[in-house]
């Protein structure tokens, strides 16, 4: 037997400007910014850099790594995620700064 799931349409609003964006779940959140045009900061797309941090202000991810070895302790505790290593889990309120070139 073959079960099918069909993927949640998800929203993630980007604080401050209250940007959204139309994710699936299990998306990854920064490639997904990044494919509707969002200037989300970011360098090596693999968790080293920490670049792309982010604040989850509220939902839930699925981490693709362990964040502690990247991220400080005191980030972490304020809710800080790398979006170039989290999956979507449910509908989400990120805070971060937007690079501002054009």
């Amino acid at each position: 037997m073959v079960i099918f799931f069909r993927k949640k349409d998800l929203e993630v609003e980007l604080s401050p400007g209250l940007q959204r964006l139309k994710l699936k779940t299990g998306d990854n959140l920064l490639a997904s910014a990044l494919d509707h045009g969002i200037k989300w900061p970011y360098l090596c797309r693999v968790g080293s850099c920490g670049t792309c941090r982010c604040k989850l202000i509220k939902g839930k991810i699925s981490p693709e790594i362990d964040f502690e070895n990247v991220l400080n302790q005191a980030q972490l505790k304020d809710g800080y995620i790398l979006a170039c290593k989290s999956s979507v889990k449910t509908d989400l309120v990120v805070e971060v700064t937007l690079r501002n070139e054009t």
